[in-house]
């Protein structure tokens, strides 16, 4: 091959006016992508920070129900023995009366959560799935 500008570039190989018009296209490509990424990315975030919100709502709920339950229990037994001056006998029958009573209004706001997962899903249409499609 002799070294000329007005050679055709051979199969498979780029002019550098091609190429220029190629980087430039894909420079372009590359600006809408970043655009169009920045305009979703606030949309995703909320979304997901919302979820994770709701999670961290209810698992404060889960403790703090708990809690209340052996605190409530505590401060009763508590009570209770110093009018009585019984030592602490029913302080320690009451924080475990508490903790029972805690462990109940757990597993019932559980339950309760479950039952709307469960409808909420029921609720939203099917998808149909694509594997039913090549079985035909």
């Amino acid at each position: 091959m002799s070294a000329g500008k007005n050679e055709t570039p051979g199969h498979g190989e780029l002019s550098p006016q091609e190429r220029e018009a190629f980087r430039q296209r894909s420079e372009a490509i590359g600006k809408r992508l970043d655009a169009v990424k920045t305009r979703r990315e606030p949309a995703e975030r909320s979304a997901a920070g919302a979820v994770n919100g709701a999670a961290f709502a209810k698992a404060f709920r889960f403790a703090a129900e708990l809690l209340v339950g052996v605190g409530v229990g505590g401060f009763i037994g508590w009570a209770i023995d110093r009018q009585l001056g019984t030592g602490p006998w029913l302080l320690v029958l009451f924080v475990m009366l508490g903790f029972a009573a805690g462990i109940t209004n757990v597993i019932r706001s559980a339950q309760e959560e479950q039952r709307k997962q469960q409808a909420a899903q029921l609720a939203s249409p099917s998808v149909k799935d694509d594997d039913d499609e090549d079985d035909r």
